[in-house]
């Protein structure tokens, strides 16, 4: 399984929540649509002032070819057109992921932290991948995030996402390499944690990735994940 992640910043002009509520009323029940599309879910920044991106999107298929296959189809195309008309940034990220701890269903914990990184230069794709599962191994332990996942870019393969001509992957560099997902129950929990993020790893990040961002997001379901993905045992 592979998960196709969106970082999205509203047009100029745009509200927050003129944002929050296109997304929800209309670009989100589109993307809904898209073929091969296993789950989605959106994450909305709860962050005050001007966040990097005001929502990160997280949407599942079965492998990097049908993301890219959903995206060229006509309903991928439409969905594309409309998110060009109300975002200012819009980058992806094509990963894959491992639980590093688990802890129940992701319905329980909706607020989540996440820390995206890119790999400094000099640093091999196979190097970073080998070495990002081992950044901050005690994050969830000092957060007491109640669950945590690491995700990896190990192919170097970017989706075309444009509107026209024909649309296949593409090989280069995505907007990070990696990410780490840390799920809390409650906002205070969450805020507690990016702060602690902010004052004791602001070092590493600056010195071990050539650019990083974090996330204070709010989690919501359009498609539910398969359930091993949602945190939930297979029935």
């Amino acid at each position: 399984m592979i998960k196709l992640v969106t970082y999205q910043k509203r047009a100029a002009g745009m509200t927050r929540p003129e944002f929050e509520n296109r997304w929800r009323t209309i670009h989100g029940p589109m993307a809904a649509q898209f073929p091969n599309l296993s789950g989605y879910m959106l994450g909305f920044s709860v962050e005050p002032g001007e966040p990097p991106a005001d929502g990160i999107a997280q949407l599942w298929f079965d492998s990097r070819e049908a993301c890219q296959a959903s995206y060229a189809s006509d309903i991928g195309r439409k969905g594309s057109a409309d998110a060009i008309q109300y975002l200012g940034r819009r980058e992806h990220m094509l990963i894959s992921e491992k639980w590093l701890l688990n802890g129940g269903s992701l319905g329980k914990t909706p607020f989540k932290l996440v820390i995206s990184g890119k790999r400094p230069s000099g640093q091999s794709r196979s190097e970073f991948c080998q070495w990002w599962p081992d950044f901050l191994p005690q994050l969830a332990q000092e957060t007491g995030a109640r669950s945590a996942r690491i995700c990896v870019d190990e192919a170097g393969q970017l989706l075309n996402s444009k509107t026209d001509g024909n649309l296949s992957l593409m090989n280069g560099e995505g907007v990070y390499d990696g990410m780490i997902e840390t799920w809390f129950s409650n906002r205070d929990d969450l805020s507690g944690a990016i702060s602690f993020v902010r004052s004791k790893h602001k070092a590493a990040l600056e010195s071990k990735l050539s650019k990083y961002e974090l996330g204070a997001l709010s989690e919501e379901i359009v498609v539910r994940p398969p359930a091993a993905l949602y945190g939930e045992m297979e029935k």
